[in-house]
């Protein structure tokens, strides 16, 4: 099936940039072990190559699936019979970090621990923060619009990205690098690319963002009785703390007991029935370094918390963090499964637990949970499982759940993006003319739909 269109390939950038079907079946392509098919992946060296490659398919019309780190959720990277595989592992360079202008140039296929780590030997920090750092690319990351653990105070990957590079389905490579934060001078291109899962254009190359470090990191773990505490401690704690706060997690008590019990030594908290919730501030010298435990001194003498534990070191606070990142746990303990990420307003979050708890309970009611995620900015996980059958009955538990969403005024996607998993529900809170417009981008951009065709917003051309 792909023999002509990569031998056209192998004839312009050479044959070893090609990996075959067979050496490329069984690689992973989700966290929940979804694996690649014998398919042929494209692994260009650089933006030319990756030019003439996309030149060449587009041609032929032969479609391709960009890989990032394989760590989504949605089913971007799921095949459907006729596309190639595009990764951009080899292009992993970082060009440049720039110390006065705080900007990290950087290409597509780096890894975002990598780039943590090269912000911080240069005295500077990328505050965006996954629990699949060491796997996260930055594409696959600008591709999703991803949010994570500290998008609370630093926001998602939109306010991160300054500009960039892209490759159109056609081959042409778009200069779109910027350096500057205020930039007004026409359309800002390089939103179109953001979040759009790689069906308008490759991303190749980024301009990022970098802050200072701040050196008083605080972490606290909290136990309140029940949701509306875990919001009153929200509103406590962020005016106590104002924009030093970075991270405001919540976890309902499922996923504390999944993810600690099978830890050996003592915990931070005693397994419970309550809410629990992991919150963090980040801030400068200037600092009162008590300002953190009189704030969390104040929950306790107001009764708004029924336990709480404050790191100590750095070796706690990694401690704590792994608890609430321990993602093998949850899979471990409640496979097969469907995951679910979402975002609500904070004052329907609860209702919608519990709605969804009932409704999945009525009909099956051996129904099992993890719900946990960044209250901080409306985002929350819901895996859930019903036991054997869940694969079987995906649809009919995706419906209940997205329902529910849009009814509470919702979003269906929060930072994992659509892909195909998502895509019957797409329509869910969007207006006909916001999708034809959509539909009338993507069609400009990639006439061919050759570009992770029938994900994001389906088939189009």
């Amino acid at each position: 099936m792909w023999t002509t269109v990569c031998e056209a390939i192998a004839t312009q950038i050479g044959e070893d940039r090609i990996v075959k079907p067979d050496e490329a079946e069984g690689r992973l392509i989700s966290v929940t072990g979804e694996a690649m098919p014998a398919v042929p992946i494209l692994r260009p060296r650089d933006t030319e190559q990756l030019a003439k490659a996309l030149e060449i398919c587009s041609a032929h019309k032969t479609p391709v699936i960009p890989m990032g780190g394989s760590t989504g959720l949605v089913g971007g990277l799921r095949h459907t019979g006729k596309e190639l595989y595009l990764s951009l592992e080899l292009m992993n360079r970082i060009e440049s970090i720039d110390p006065v202008n705080r900007v990290a140039t950087v290409q597509a296929g780096v890894v975002l621990q990598n780039l943590q780590q090269a912000a911080e030997d240069a005295g500077l920090s990328f505050p965006m923060d996954l629990g699949s750092r060491g796997s996260a690319t930055v594409g696959g990351m600008i591709s999703t619009n991803a949010g994570g653990e500290k998008a609370f105070r630093f926001g998602m990957m939109r306010e991160q990205v300054l500009g960039m590079e892209v490759v159109t389905s056609s081959g042409q490579i778009l200069d779109l690098s910027n350096a500057m934060i205020k930039n007004n001078s026409g359309y800002d291109l390089k939103h179109l690319f953001i979040g759009a899962e790689g069906t308008l254009g490759i991303v190749t190359r980024a301009q990022l963002r970098l802050r200072p470090q701040l050196p008083n990191v605080n972490t606290a773990f909290a136990l309140v009785p029940d949701f509306a505490s875990a919001l009153e401690v929200r509103h406590r704690v962020e005016a106590a703390l104002g924009n030093d706060l970075t991270a405001f997690e919540v976890m309902w008590p499922e996923v504390y007991e999944m993810t600690t019990g099978h830890r050996t030594g003592r915990l931070p908290l005693p397994i419970a029935s309550g809410v629990y919730l992991l919150f963090e501030s980040e801030a400068g010298t200037a600092r009162d370094p008590e300002a953190f435990e009189t704030a969390m001194a104040a929950l306790y003498e107001d009764g708004l918390v029924e336990d709480m534990a404050i790191a100590a070191s750095e070796a706690d606070r990694r401690d704590m963090w792994s608890i609430r990142n321990d993602i093998d746990a949850i899979i471990r303990n409640l496979s097969p499964f469907l995951a679910f990420d979402v975002s609500l307003p904070v004052s329907k979050m609860e209702l919608f637990v519990q709605d969804l708890e009932t409704a999945l309970t009525t009909r099956w009611p051996k129904t099992r949970f993890a719900r946990f995620g960044h209250m901080g900015d409306n985002n929350l996980h819901a895996v859930v499982s019903i036991g054997q059958d869940t694969s079987h009955y995906k649809n009919d538990i995706s419906s209940i759940v997205y329902d529910r969403v849009t009814m509470m005024n919702g979003c269906i996607s929060a930072e994992h993006g659509i892909g195909i998993d998502k895509l019957p529900w797409f329509e869910l809170g969007k207006t006909s003319s916001a999708i034809a417009l959509m539909n009338t981008i993507r069609t400009a951009l990639d006439p061919n739909n050759i570009l992770n065709p029938g994900k994001t917003i389906g088939a189009v051309g």
